[in-house]
């Protein structure tokens, strides 16, 4: 459920960072065993592999489903197709179909309250598909709560009937083991290590799941997708079924599903309709009827609950950082859990794996760039510390738990690990409008809470042969040139250049000057908007450039910061021109960068807004700061200039 409360949240978290009083009324990130047992725990169940076959498509005339409002729709699983009357919990892909709006899909108990946790997060005209294991409520059916109305496709590919021990259908959990990586030259299957469209490739059973093995638990990824399409999985030696676990774009960004999928003696087979390249993970199997018997293994179905949100328990995962949850009950071997990863700061991955074990070479989802939001299954083998997650490159975190199976954790032994706020490296590329920080370098003191470089020249140009100043008599290097020389790896790039540039191709020099950026490892490139006047000009035409290009799919790593709008009741901070800076204006430049930097890391504000009161956690941006407040920081106060 993220659509919409990411939004109101993210206000919440402004306004609580401004006055620094209020409380966020959200859930709390944890829940003790107790909560889980409220929630509603189900019945020990084993396993029972099902097709894959679909269980309803609302885009078809019959689409053997009931719509109980305009955005609840139930699908009986029971007793269809050889499924049992009797099934505690299903495993289930859901698919939602070109959204016309952002928002998210919850699947949850038949005839229960809607939950207050998502399955899948949607994305306006995409096919977004996720996995899951959920109970099964009022006539062995589940609810599907979508929260834009969008069309859904549901199929199955496993069951859970009741049982206090049981041979086959118990799970054993793994350590997370690569399986297949078609970019590896010596992998087998898809021709020369590719995948065109409808290619299809088998996976022998991996060492150590059993030749009657009913079923894997797999992680999926799909890499350099040649264009949109889905993957389907099913038993090697079967017919392909008319069902689909992952829905590429056609971006070619990485993008993972985990899934439970059935196999036979001969393995895995998986198509794929939307080529490119794939990598999969072995997280589990399901024992078949040579296993012993036993009470390890089966499924406990929990009605869904959260047990981890980092926008509402900070801090979120730091780039390389790891967050641990507690064993949110005693006895669980493995978690089933739907993990989200919320405006992540860039394309990386998130890892599950058991707190206090070796982190794993594999990953359970992915982000496919800066403020995506993307969710995934995992099952996700315990500890006696619980279970973690680590972040390659940063991100908020939501887990929801939907069962558990039953078993002993393992024991944890390694030392917790670290989730440190980073230090940015920001390399700051101006003309004579930042040149001010030469001329009056004690305000390079307002670069606070990041690793300053600042290469500011007159005459500086974007792309084009940089003008000659009229002071230094010299003609710089442009703006792309500045980029390219610095020494990399850089985290931010601050943009406040271009003021001796015309308008005609702007667009143009921003994405040059976005691409140089990137080649440096920059995960954000802050670009300030131009000041001057109120009379039309090359400068609004540059603005608007700006706010139309930020945030696009093109460039949802460009950030505007909107100094124009900021500055413009400013007293004493410019020169006659409106544009070139006086002392006041150099150190509410760096000030203002200094905010904008800790708000697209989501660290704290480096200085409060007025002394004497709390430092801002997260920091908001101060254009948000200053429209709520009517104002800007005392800047005088604070830095005593």
């Amino acid at each position: 459920m993220l659509a919409s409360r990411t939004r109101s949240l993210g206000l919440r978290r402004i306004v609580a960072s401004i006055i620094g009083t209020l409380a966020l009324t959200v859930p709390t990130a944890a829940a003790p065993p107790a909560a889980v047992s409220a929630a509603g725990a189900g019945a020990a169940s084993q396993f029972r592999a099902v097709g894959p076959f679909r269980l309803a498509d609302t885009r078809a005339a019959a689409c053997t489903c009931t719509r109980i409002d305009e955005h609840t729709t139930r699908v009986v699983v029971a007793g269809r197709n050889g499924v049992g009357n009797d099934i505690t919990a299903v495993a289930l892909t859901v698919t939602a179909t070109a959204a016309p709006l952002a928002g998210y899909v919850s699947v949850y108990p038949a005839g229960r309250a809607a939950p207050d946790t998502s399955t899948l997060n949607l994305r306006v005209g995409a096919d977004v598909s996720n996995s899951t294991i959920i109970p099964v409520g009022n006539g062995g059916a589940v609810d599907v709560y979508t929260s834009v109305t969008t069309q859904i496709i549901v199929d199955i590919s496993g069951s859970f009937t009741p049982a206090e021990t049981a041979t086959a259908g118990r799970f054993v959990p793994t350590v997370p083991t690569r399986v297949l990586d078609t970019r590896v030259a010596q992998s087998t299957g898809m021709t020369n290590g590719t995948g065109g469209s409808g290619a299809t490739v088998t996976i022998a059973l991996p060492s150590g799941v059993s030749p009657d093995a009913r079923a894997v638990a797999v992680n999926v990824t799909s890499v350099d997708a040649l264009g949109p399409g889905y993957l389907a999985g099913y038993a090697a030696g079967s017919p392909a079924p008319d069902t689909s676990f992952l829905n590429p774009d056609g971006s070619g960004a990485a993008l993972a599903a985990s899934v439970i999928l059935p196999v036979s003696a001969q393995g895995l087979t998986i198509t794929s309709l939307a080529g490119g390249q794939l990598v999969v993970d072995l997280v589990g199997w399901f024992t078949g009827d040579s296993a012993p018997s036993s009470s390890n293994g089966l499924l406990v179905p929990v009605e869904p609950v959260r047990l981890l949100d980092t926008r509402a328990s900070s801090p979120p995962l730091w780039p390389m950082g790891t967050r641990e949850v507690a064993l949110p009950v005693p006895g669980a071997a493995a978690l089933v859990t739907n993990v989200t990863v919320v405006d992540a700061v860039g394309s990386g991955f998130v890892t599950a794996y058991p707190a206090g074990t070796p982190l794993p070479a594999t990953s359970s989802l992915n982000a496919a760039g800066p403020g995506s939001t993307m969710a995934n299954l995992a099952i996700t083998a315990t500890s006696t510390r619980g279970t973690a997650y680590f972040s390659s490159r940063g991100t908020d975190v939501i887990v929801d738990l939907t069962g558990y199976f039953t078993g002993s954790a393992v024991v944890a032994t390694a030392p917790i690990p670290t989730n440190v706020a980073p230090v940015p490296r920001v390399l700051m590329i101006g003309d004579s409008t930042l040149g001010g920080f030469i001329d009056v370098p004690a305000a390079q003191a307002s670069f606070r809470g990041f690793r300053p470089i600042l290469d500011a020249k007159p005459c500086r140009r974007l792309i084009h042969p940089s003008c000659t100043s009229r002071f230094t008599h010299i003609a710089p290097n442009t703006a792309i040139d500045a980029i390219g020389s610095a020494q990399a790896p850089v985290d931010i790039v601050v943009i406040k250049a271009g003021y001796n540039d015309g308008s005609t191709d702007f667009d143009s020099a921003i994405a040059q000057v976005v691409a140089a950026a990137r080649a440096k490892g920059a995960s954000e490139i802050i670009w300030l908007t131009y000041s001057e006047s109120t009379t039309p000009g090359s400068y609004n035409n540059a603005n608007a450039a700006l706010k139309r290009l930020a945030g696009s799919a093109a460039y949802p790593d460009l950030v505007v910061a909107d100094w124009r709008a900021y500055a413009a009741a400013s007293s004493g901070w410019y020169g006659p021109d409106r544009v070139h800076l006086m002392a006041a204006g150099v150190w509410a430049t760096g000030d203002y960068i200094s905010r904008w930097v800790a708000h697209v890391s989501r660290i704290p504000c480096a200085m409060p807004w007025t002394v004497g009161t709390a430092i801002s956690d997260p920091c908001p941006s101060p254009d948000a700061y200053a429209a709520a407040v009517g104002g800007t920081p005392d800047l005088r106060g604070l830095y005593r200039f």
